[in-house]
């Protein structure tokens, strides 16, 4: 029983991880993805693919309402902001940014 608890137990969290991650998608609605490709492939001049990738990236761990606040703070122009939480989602963004603009 126990042998089969440790084979179980990782197929499980795997299965749990995948449903939040598909789940994180969805949340964007399609305004939202299609802003974040506008201000990626202008503001950053990333390709497409680059910001397809990106936006997969970030869709696991940035709540739907802080990239929205994000996007708003990009869109209105300020370059730094003391909010930590917009702070915390551009180093999130940027990173992801320069990892599928890597590959």
């Amino acid at each position: 029983m126990r042998r089969t608890a440790y084979i179980l137990l990782p197929f499980f969290a795997l299965v749990v991880v995948a449903a939040f991650g598909a789940r994180a998608m969805e949340a964007y609605s399609p305004e939202q993805n299609e802003q974040f490709m506008d201000w990626c492939t202008g503001a950053k001049s990333a390709t497409e693919s680059t910001c397809s990738c990106t936006l997969k990236s970030i869709a696991q761990t940035v709540p739907a309402a802080t990239l929205a606040q994000f996007l708003s703070s990009q869109a209105s122009g300020s370059s730094f902001n003391f909010n930590a939480t917009l702070a915390t989602t551009g180093v999130s963004v940027t990173q992801a940014l320069a990892t599928c603009a890597s590959r």
